[in-house]
């Protein structure tokens, strides 16, 4: 028997009420698990060193590729982001499985977007969401890395009984790459690398299997705001990737009217701008914030306003699924709507 074949034999997840052991030697006992995926599952834990409550997110060992996301979350720590979900330990059992304990958050983007009327926000809680949720992908980008799987299921809301409600996170770094060199200066262009992100948010970039770049996850963003805003995408229903393509290239054009309907018409002008972005230039946040803010202006929004989901939400803890499958794909596999590509072995350097 190979050694290959003796790492999956060995491969296994902890169960609930598992205490895990951190190399700090801290321990926490599995409670519940909040959410399941092909290689992993995430847990509610209790560190029994002071009793407080996280999440703990685990990997089959031979599977995993956790240590690009604990690589992504310990850069975000040094730097204190505002909108990244934060890390307090990490560790493995050796052939088992592999975890990292992050902060509880609340509910993502598309399950509280599920629970509105006809499925979309009110423009103040769109706008409010887009500026936040910028505010993350901003903050990743200065910490080095690429997410190259925007989408609503990877941003969260903090817990209501943290007060952290109105605060958007950016979680699940599955697919996430550092882009530059030791020396922060961005790394050139891997040419085509295959298939990465999710196909209803996936940038047209994504879509020709080219290497990603900043501008692939702004434009991911812009897809993700659109349907956020009025509920849905006009691909919504295709599952051939191409035709996907296709509708994207389109709403550029022939379909440019219908694709930004119920949307502010500042909309299109940021996908302009994001679509002249060449592979290594750092996106106009700036100008992208001022656009948002103009929106916010003209439409008499106070960007300090209730969020739609503040009445909905319970007083009790309420948890988000840190491997984030997108629901609004449903289980009819109307959509194809779970992110792809695990990363390579060069995407994992850190």
């Amino acid at each position: 028997m190979d050694k290959e074949q003796i790492t999956s034999d060995n491969d296994r997840l902890p169960s609930i009420d598992d205490i895990v052991l951190s190399a700090r030697n801290k321990a926490y006992k599995l409670i519940s698990v909040i959410g399941e995926g092909g290689y992993g599952s995430v847990f509610l834990a209790r560190c029994e060193n002071d009793k407080k409550s996280m999440a703990l997110k685990a990997e089959k060992f031979s599977k995993t590729v956790l240590k690009v996301e604990i690589g992504v979350l310990r850069v975000a720590n040094q730097r204190h982001c505002k909108h990244i979900c934060r890390m307090y330990d990490y560790g493995y059992v050796k052939q088992e499985f592999m975890f990292v304990v992050m902060s509880l958050l609340g509910p993502d983007l598309n399950r509280l977007r599920n629970r509105q009327p006809d499925r979309h926000f009110t423009l103040p809680t769109s706008t409010q969401i887009a500026i936040q949720t910028l505010n993350a992908i901003e903050e990743l980008h200065q910490c080095g890395f690429l997410s190259r799987d925007i989408k609503p299921g990877n941003f969260a809301i903090g817990n209501k009984t943290d007060h952290q409600h109105h605060y958007i996170f950016i979680f699940d770094f599955g697919l996430a790459r550092r882009y530059v060199d030791q020396n922060f200066d961005v790394l050139p262009s891997r040419g085509e690398m295959g298939w990465r992100g999710t196909t209803r948010y996936g940038s047209l970039n994504a879509h020709h299997r080219q290497d990603l770049s900043r501008r692939d996850d702004l434009e991911s963003w812009l897809y993700m705001i659109v349907e956020l805003t009025k509920g849905s995408l006009p691909w919504r229903f295709i599952t051939d990737r191409s035709l996907v393509q296709k509708a994207k290239e389109d709403a550029r054009t022939i379909t440019k009217q219908t694709f930004f309907e119920k949307c502010p018409l500042q909309y299109d002008q940021i996908l302009q701008i994001i679509d002249k972005l060449q592979f290594g230039e750092t996106p106009p946040y700036a100008i992208l914030y001022n656009i948002l803010n103009k929106i916010a202006e003209e439409n008499g929004i106070v960007l300090t306003m209730k969020y739609d989901w503040d009445d909905s939400l319970s007083s009790g803890t309420s948890t988000t699924n840190a491997i984030s499958p997108d629901e609004s794909a449903s289980r009819s596999h109307k959509a194809e709507n779970v992110g792809q590509g695990r990363p390579s072995n060069e995407d994992l350097r850190v």
